[in-house]
């Protein structure tokens, strides 16, 4: 190694070290697809609360015993939705509050982007009606 070689052999280290930073910071595209996939069963969730709130309206605001689909309130989720194969579970709490929950890759990471959304450790959304 020359003096005339090291400006590029600094350039080209802080480069690949600038590389290695970005992609430890933001997780890299497996954490990606983890966090797409994981909004995409929170947006199902929401679904899935404004579809228990139709029901329960439908039915004199109470909540019903199980999620079923009526002419008034349709079935929101998409053919490829993830909850339709995954699942998810509903919970009456008492007479106007329900929980909805899904199983979540990072629920960690998911309280942290969306803090107002309110899911708890178990990947539970509480509603009212």
């Amino acid at each position: 190694m020359t003096s005339e070689n090291w400006p590029q052999i600094a350039l080209t280290v802080l480069a690949l070290g600038a590389v290695v930073a970005g992609i430890a910071s933001v997780g890299g595209p497996n954490a990606a697809r983890i966090e797409k996939r994981d909004n995409q069963r929170l947006s199902e969730l929401r679904g899935l609360i404004w579809h228990t709130q139709c029901l329960a309206r439908e039915n004199g605001n109470t909540l019903p015993d199980m999620l079923t689909v009526t002419d008034t309130c349709p079935d929101k989720l998409a053919e490829d939705a993830l909850l339709r194969t995954e699942g998810y579970r509903y919970f009456k709490v008492d007479e106007t509050s329900f929980k909805i929950c899904a199983d979540f890759e990072d629920i960690v990471a998911l309280q942290k982007r969306r803090p107002s959304e309110a899911l708890d450790e178990a990947g539970c959304h509480s509603a009212n009606l």
